[in-house]
């Protein structure tokens, strides 16, 4: 166990501009802002840096009508500059800070503000600390977890031990390749046919059928809208374009994400539907869960109800240390783990899946490549997820707002993680999959 003094943190942030809308319920992105973190701290006397970032989505963190996307924004700003503000002058492991640290912003706050958009600044500053301390000590990521220098071990919830904390760590891998799940959207289109006039002319692929040609994708997110009939319609319409990855993929390879939209009842009509349509059997037959169909407000106030057999994984639902645990008492499958929700409680909801033998999922939240790419790559890596979406490189493009030194050196040290398409950054991607084993050097995400 390491501990830190902060001395001071300060953050910047990245205009982000879509390449191609993404739709997640009923939010449609096409701009945002990247928060960039960086720590100047004390570690054993010596001074140390860290840095981070993350993507601030608008209307996920918080969906209240009331609030316009712009404001959803805001409020994730205020969340990273009160984090900022909590953490000057905290000592103590990286654990206990970031647990001060929400309890700290959460009560800087408005009272209303939901849990995750006020989690988000307090995840910012954590991941800060998280570099600082990996690169006071010397070591990547994952080399850090297994040791716990992070001190979770002496900060446990109720429903783990040490014992089954530090059996967990040990099992830990070096990062070696990520399969990635690519984001089919609603409207997105499927054929080179569909694609629009307004479509970019970028050397990249903008339709599935695309997408698949040029990266070899094998596995697959699928947004749905809680709509019974309109999900399982769009579900025929994207199963002969998936049908031969799906044949090559080894293991169940699709996921759908409802993102709040469904009623237990309704919900119960669509799996019904998808257990009875002959056409939809290859699908329903590779699907490994769905995410978070119901409202956050009431998804975990009781058991999931016995007509749904769906293994189903909370992500909006995620907002705070015990939700994990929580929703297996209530019958979930597992849940998801985001940086932005915090990489400690992802460590921790990796203890507790290896406990019950259940699920984690990895889902990115339109994690660009650069840094914030690669902290959450390093985080999924050592989580053991079996495959990551990453659809940052897709609908947003590589490293905006980036100084071009920073890209040259980023693609130079992490040869194997990015490439240049039409003189922009992009993913090195083959076969589906991205060799990581670059990120294993000190700090947290890379040099």
């Amino acid at each position: 166990m390491t501990n830190i003094r902060v001395d001071s943190v300060d953050w910047t942030e990245r205009a982000v501009s879509m390449r191609l809308p993404f739709q997640f319920g009923a939010v449609v992105m096409r701009e945002t802002g990247e928060a960039h973190c960086h720590v100047n701290a004390v570690i054993d006397g010596h001074q140390v840096e860290g840095r981070s970032a993350q993507l601030m989505v608008p209307r996920w963190f918080d969906k209240r009508s009331a609030l316009s996307a712009d404001e959803t924004i805001d409020e994730l700003r205020e969340s990273v500059r009160a984090a900022c503000s909590a953490a000057n002058g905290m000592t103590g492991p990286v654990a206990a800070i970031a647990r001060d640290l929400r309890t700290d912003v959460a009560a800087r706050m408005p009272a209303d503000t939901p849990r995750l958009a006020a989690g988000f600044g307090p995840a910012l500053v954590e991941m800060a600390l998280i570099d600082a301390v990996c690169r006071s000590a010397e070591v990547p990521f994952w080399r850090a977890v297994r040791a716990d220098i992070f001190g979770l071990a002496r900060h446990l919830p109720a429903d783990l031990d040490a014992i089954a904390l530090t059996e967990s760590f040990r099992r830990v891998a070096p990062p070696d390749r990520v399969r990635l799940r690519h984001t089919v959207g609603f409207d997105a289109p499927l054929t080179a046919e569909e694609i629009g006039d307004d479509a970019p002319r970028d050397g990249l692929p903008v339709a599935l059928d695309q997408v698949i040609d040029t990266y070899g994708i094998r596995a697959f997110k699928i947004k749905l809208k809680g709509d019974p009939d309109a999900d399982l319609a769009r579900l025929r319409a994207i199963a002969p374009v998936i049908a031969a990855q799906i044949s090559r993929a080894k293991g169940p390879c699709v996921t759908f994400d409802a993102n709040e939209q469904y009623a237990s009842d309704s919900f119960a009509a669509f799996w019904e539907g998808l257990r009875r349509m002959q056409e939809l059997t290859q699908m329903r037959d590779a699907l490994r869960f769905v995410e978070q169909p119901f409202d956050r407000s009431d998804a975990l106030s009781g058991p999931v109800p016995g007509t749904i057999t769906a293994p189903l994984v909370i992500d909006e639902s995620d907002d705070h240390d015990d939700a994990f645990a929580e929703a297996l008492t209530l019958g979930w499958s597992g849940t998801s783990i985001k940086s932005c929700k915090g990489v400690l409680r992802g460590l921790l909801n990796r203890a507790r899946a290896d406990v019950a033998g259940a699920m984690l999922s990895g889902e990115d939240l339109t994690c660009q490549p650069g840094l914030g790419w690669q902290q959450d790559t390093a985080m999924a890596s050592a989580c053991g997820v079996v495959d990551v979406e990453r659809n940052g490189h897709h609908f947003a493009g590589g490293m905006q707002g980036a100084p071009e030194n920073e890209v040259a050196l980023r693609i130079a040290t992490h040869d194997d993680i990015y490439t240049r398409v039409g003189g922009r950054p992009a993913l090195r991607i083959v076969e589906g999959e991205i060799a990581i084993g670059s990120l294993d050097t000190p700090g947290f995400g890379g040099a």
